[in-house]
């Protein structure tokens, strides 16, 4: 049966429809994936590539035939993930398609990547279609060049990536690493934009949706035997373009792990909150939350890049039925494709290096069909290195944010 668009994916379906070149970079879970089917209908696409992550895969076949107008004839669609496409284009070439869309577009955006080549450069996908169609909530990942490999395939800008890097945004002490985008050229970066760009916000499509806050929880270890402040200090050397020592950074998050387990087992066994997600990055932290849970009673579940699709639907199904109460999950293998809305609370034990990625995991929380606000907690140690990283990766998100807006 096919679905009903709303007014707004209409809209988002005309923008894409009408267009060579074209950015659809919606905040997440407002529905691109619906507005670029209707509008590859729209265009007559008789033939169709996508490109997502491969955990989406399965969500782009279904809802190509969820929304495919029930008059038109289905295309000849090929929807690959990112890493089996690349082993097709390196073998075969770029194939001749009417509509070339590629989802989650951050993923092309390091220039000298293959990946990038792939869907950008002279014999990729894009040169190779009658239309290109890119889609992410978060086209720029970490700073205005992730954007340079889609200006330039765009026609939005001569430069070459050195140049507009430098013009653009702003490097590390050696003057070799780009690390943001300069504040004086973001009117300049949005301009660009809005030559290719159609964003609207949950905020504008859904009026009623609260936006989702962020803050921080203070923690202190249970035990100063754990991990010295010492140590905590020197876990990175420095944020803003410094070597990170990543065993350090593993112990940081073990020491945080428990003092939030106990207030996670307050909050629920005091009816403060019935289910939860708690997202960060390294393994060993992320199981000893879900062990503290556990011990203390509290369902949870395990969700990383090793957790098959399989058992992905088993957890998102369980949560949304109440069978979980916590999910416990990897900011990277959680942040797309699955819909963790039976909470509206969540927690960061650890926050990933790309604002973005944080940003795409906090959306799971979110849904069109409810009204509760989406609130999280950071997790930090006050004092420590550790809360000037996790306070420094949060102003970056929302530097990202305000050149979207």
């Amino acid at each position: 049966m096919t679905l009903t668009p709303r007014p707004y994916q209409e809209q988002g379906r005309d923008f894409l429809a009408a267009r060579k070149f074209a950015l659809l970079a919606d905040e997440m879970r407002v529905g691109k994936t619906p507005q670029a089917i209707l509008a590859a209908a729209k265009a007559g696409a008789q033939r169709m590539l996508v490109l997502c992550p491969a955990i989406a895969v399965p969500q782009w076949k279904s809802e190509t035939e969820r929304w495919w107008p029930a008059d038109t004839r289905l295309p000849a669609a090929s929807v690959l993930s990112y890493q089996r496409a690349l082993k097709v284009w390196q073998t075969d070439g770029a194939c001749d398609v009417d509509v070339f869309i590629a989802d989650e577009c951050h993923f092309a955006s390091n220039p000298a990547a293959q990946r990038t080549k792939m869907v950008y450069g002279k014999n990729g996908f894009a040169m190779n279609a009658g239309a290109t169609w890119a889609l992410s909530g978060t086209p720029a990942t970490k700073h205005a060049g992730n954007l340079w490999p889609m200006f330039r395939a765009f026609g939005i800008t001569k430069m070459d990536y050195e140049q507009f890097c430098r013009h653009h945004c702003t490097y590390d002490r050696t003057g070799e690493r780009v690390i943001g985008t300069r504040a004086d050229r973001i009117s300049g970066v949005k301009s660009m934009l809005a030559r290719i760009m159609l964003r609207r916000t949950r905020k504008e499509v859904a009026p009623q949706m609260p936006g989702i806050d962020y803050q921080f929880l203070n923690v202190e270890p249970v035990s100063r035997v754990d991990l010295s402040a010492a140590n905590v200090n020197a876990f990175t050397t420095d944020v803003r373009g410094g070597n990170v020592d990543t065993e350090n950074r593993v112990e940081v998050a073990k020491v945080k792990a428990l003092p939030l387990v106990e207030h996670i087992d307050f909050a629920i066994h005091n009816e403060l909150l019935t289910q939860t997600v708690v997202f960060g990055w390294h393994i060993e932290g992320l199981e000893a939350v879900v062990k503290g849970l556990e011990a203390r009673g509290i369902k949870a579940d395990l969700l990383n890049g090793s957790t098959s699709p399989k058992r992905r639907v088993e957890i998102q199904e369980d949560f949304r039925h109440g069978l979980t109460q916590v999910v416990v999950a990897n900011i990277l293998a959680a942040g797309t494709a699955i819909d963790l809305s039976a909470a509206s609370h969540g927690f960061f034990l650890e926050l990933d290096w790309l604002p973005s990625n944080n940003v795409q995991a906090a959306n799971r929380l979110v849904s069109m069909t409810k009204n509760e606000p989406v609130t999280f907690d950071i997790v930090t140690w006050p004092g420590s290195r550790d809360d000037n990283v996790q306070r420094i990766l949060l102003t970056r998100a929302k530097q990202l944010a305000n050149m979207l807006s």
